[in-house]
């Protein structure tokens, strides 16, 4: 017996392609050009009902910030509560009674070192701040950011991440002071072994031999900036190496490490943050989406005392971050996290997608590589083994295919993307996996 709902009878049905017509008149045309072929209704769970009845898995989950499902009543209902008591309330003036306890256990969790938080409303503008912030701490302008990461699409966030060229399009020549090296990916390295005598990895090799004798001088540099695993990017983590090698050349040069965890954080990777895997202490670390459990907007910059409490004269954050309705529900994610072992569910989903989806390499030469890490997936698909060609129009054909068979994951730059409920039944994924895989295989 299916544990799925059936696949639809037609996508778009007739009632959304009718709003989606009316939609394309009224919206920016920019606002959802890639977005799926349907209305949606209703989210519970890990699904998601369109106006004309369809139901679809979830394998997106608003881009990771819904982490084990919609609606759950024991983070909505709080929520609820609060907003009842409070409405909006600016919490850069009025210091409400939920803040101190939530920050708190944000320190609590945090690795070691991180000892001050900055509030905000999401990801985007956590990062922003931790820009402003890493400036303002060494009194260095330059900031380094990796080919292949994404931070967010305002001016700023643009300009330091690089996922895709698209994405910076008119905005790098306005903003100044970042420079990039290459993502120290395993599957698409530019570089080969490390040199003899150099730092034991190729990409912080390049960094100290060629961006800091051509490029830029190391006592200009602010600090690093870097998501721990590529998200949108493509689920990539470094290679063992890299994190040392990086620690101590930002520990040479007195550079502060920020960790962009936005994406990562709160369980996507089976660990509470994806720092964890690797015992890293960085300087500066960025939450958001996954941080509201799915029910309100939140973020925060976490940091040590050098980083984040030497000066009081930057303005941060905006006037609905920390809004006492997403504190309260933020808490009680993190109330679920210790009630249920949501960790040990992603644990059991990245066992399921290595089962079902590893395979895929062998059996499939446009398969050029297949990556899990806990509730985050990739799968690259190839022209060619050799060269690595991405298969853009074959990446959209698979995505297609999972609509048609109500099943929806992300058709990102770089790969296809799946990123399920971290509370979702592993029997479910499991099913849900075969769905994608028949995609594939009736697309090649």
């Amino acid at each position: 017996m299916s544990l799925l709902p059936p696949e639809p009878t037609a996508v778009p049905g007739p009632r959304s392609a009718e709003l989606l017509a009316a939609q394309r008149k009224v919206f920016y045309p920019g606002t959802n050009d890639d977005g799926y072929p349907f209305v949606a209704r209703s989210k519970s769970g890990w699904t998601v009902t369109d106006v004309d009845g369809n139901v679809f898995v979830d394998l997106v989950s608003a881009s990771a910030s819904v982490p084990v499902g919609a609606g759950r009543e024991e983070l909505v209902r709080p929520a609820a509560e609060a907003l009842r008591s409070f409405g909006n309330e600016d919490s850069h003036a009025v210091f409400h009674e939920l803040m101190l306890p939530l920050a708190q256990r944000l320190l609590d969790l945090a690795p070691a070192g991180l000892t001050r938080v900055d509030i905000s409303l999401n990801g985007t503008e956590s990062v922003e701040t931790a820009v402003r912030v890493m400036r303002r701490a060494t009194g260095r302008p330059v900031i380094i950011g990796f080919l292949g990461g994404y931070h967010g699409e305002t001016t700023t966030t643009a300009s330091l991440g690089a996922e895709q060229h698209e994405i910076g399009r008119g905005l790098r020549g306005l903003a100044s002071g970042y420079v990039h090296v290459p993502y120290p990916n395993p599957y698409r390295s530019p570089f080969t072994e490390p040199r003899a005598g150099g730092t034991g990895d190729p990409t912080v090799d390049f960094l100290r031999d060629h961006l800091l004798f051509h490029l830029v001088d190391p006592s200009e540099v602010a600090g690093v900036l870097i998501e721990p695993i590529l998200g949108s990017g493509g689920v990539v983590l470094p290679p063992d190496t890299f994190w040392p090698a990086l620690t101590a050349l930002c520990r040479e040069h007195g550079w502060l490490l920020c960790i962009d965890e936005v994406k990562t954080g709160f369980g996507r990777t089976g660990e509470m943050f994806a720092s964890d895997l690797w015992g890293l202490e960085p300087d500066l670390m960025c939450l958001g989406k996954a941080m509201g459990g799915g029910v309100m907007p939140i973020g925060a910059l976490l940091g040590n005392e050098r980083a984040l409490a030497g000066f009081n004269d930057l303005s941060t954050g905006s006037t609905w971050s920390w809004l006492p309705a997403a504190c309260a529900a933020s808490m009680a994610y993190l109330d679920l996290m210790e009630r249920e072992d949501v960790l040990g569910n992603v644990r059991a989903l990245h066992d399921v997608a290595v089962s079902v989806l590893g395979p895929l390499v062998d059996r499939f030469a446009e398969v050029g590589d297949v990556r899990v890490q806990g509730g985050f997936v990739a799968i690259e698909l190839v022209l060619d083994r050799a060269t690595k060609e991405r298969a853009a129009a074959l990446q959209e054909s698979v995505a297609e295919g999972c609509i048609r068979r109500g099943v929806l994951v992300v058709s990102s730059t770089t790969s296809l993307n799946i990123q399920p409920s971290l509370a979702m039944p592993p029997d479910a994924y499991a099913e849900a996996l075969g769905r994608v895989v028949a995609a594939l295989e009736e697309a090649l």
